[in-house]
């Protein structure tokens, strides 16, 4: 995204919650944080556990975005706003909170003669869909269904579709819902149908040479822990080996050539040199000493470590290795599909849309 980019979702995203624009300049945006979006980017958690639990009126944030950082305004606190942002990606973890499921009504075109008549809304269930393919590859497929609650039937690229309408959280005035013929739950073992169908009509080669690959890594992994089993095998077949007693004289050095000296006095002269004069901390460390050297000097006792038991450490046995191994490659090449929601609403359409799916799946 560019700046031009983020600026525009910026906005989109706070007029969703009916901010209060303070400034718009073309370099920065001023804006008084709703409760909801200051819960979610203002990063005030005790401040609002504290407001709730006092019942008192909150005050929210008032931020200033920056989105051309070469051009910062003067004697205001701002904060740039660019793609890989930390405050961005907090803005897009709450618009996917907030706006993951939704309910809007078409607004119709006002007709000359046909003002207070009132005109019929078709319920739909949208969803938006993405599939994955998934082994030491990954592919990703999105659909975009979509179920007539009223008619059962399920058509396909229904999002662009939405895209070309004019929707509204309010119904318009003159303006009425049909009832829904089947629930949502009816409605979503028709997706799922429907989602098994395009999973049918792809082409299965990706697994089977999946399941190859993994065979191979296997294959290899078997013949490894093979012979790592026959040279442990062959280790401890050979006969110990003896060692060799030899006889090691003691040869003159200079300690014992010295003069003997008496361990009363050899003592005595390490007594004293175990025993500096006290100095602080501050100058112990100026000298180059260590902090722990400076506690026992001083007689300063150190804190006895807690006796906390402690698992046995014990290592992994060649089978055990192999059987870890063998679970690693199996969740890296063994072939899945993954099926994962990214939003969903219900949508009252005075139109419909044309593009329907090869295989209606009208009637429950």
């Amino acid at each position: 995204m560019n700046q031009l980019e983020v600026r525009q979702y910026v906005e989109k995203y706070f007029a969703a919650f009916s901010a209060h624009v303070i400034e718009a300049h073309p370099d920065y945006l001023t804006v008084k944080l709703p409760p909801e979006v200051d819960k979610d980017i203002g990063n005030r958690p005790f401040y609002w556990s504290w407001v709730e639990k006092m019942n008192i009126t909150p005050q929210p944030m008032i931020l200033t975005f920056l989105f051309h950082p070469d051009r910062p305004p003067e004697g205001i606190r701002h904060e740039p706003l660019q793609f890989g942002s930390a405050r961005l990606l907090q803005i897009f973890q709450s618009a996917a909170k907030h706006g993951r499921f939704v309910c809007l009504y078409e607004q119709g075109q006002a007709q000359p003669g046909l003002t207070r008549r009132s005109t019929a809304l078709t319920p739909w269930l949208g969803v938006n869909l993405k599939l994955s393919f998934i082994c030491d590859k990954k592919r990703d497929i999105l659909l975009y269904l979509g179920v007539n609650l009223h008619q059962p039937r399920i058509v396909h690229h229904f999002y662009p579709f939405l895209r070309t309408r004019l929707l509204s959280p309010a119904i318009p005035d003159y303006y009425y819902t049909l009832e829904r013929n089947i629930d949502l739950q009816q409605a979503a073992a028709m997706i799922r149908q429907e989602v098994e169908h395009v999973i049918a009509q792809e082409d299965a080669q990706w697994a089977a040479e999946a399941r190859k690959r993994l065979q191979e890594e296997l294959d290899i992994l078997e013949a490894y822990y093979a012979e790592l089993a026959l040279r442990e095998a062959e280790v401890d077949d050979e006969p110990p080996k003896e060692q060799e007693v030899v006889e090691h004289k003691p040869s003159p050095t200079a300690d014992s050539l010295s003069p003997q000296v008496s361990p009363q006095i050899v003592r005595n002269t390490h007594a004293e040199e175990a025993v500096p004069e006290a100095v602080d901390l501050e100058q112990f460390r100026t000298n180059g000493g260590r902090i722990l050297d400076f506690l026992r000097q001083n007689g300063i006792p150190e804190s006895v470590p807690t006796d906390q038991p402690q698992p046995e450490w014990k290592k992994s046995t060649p089978e055990e290795e192999k059987e870890r191994r063998i679970a690693e490659l199996r969740w890296q090449y063994e072939p899945r599909i993954e099926v994962n929601l990214i939003n969903a609403g219900l949508f009252y359409l005075q139109s419909s849309p044309t593009v329907v799916a090869d295989n209606l799946r009208g009637n429950m």
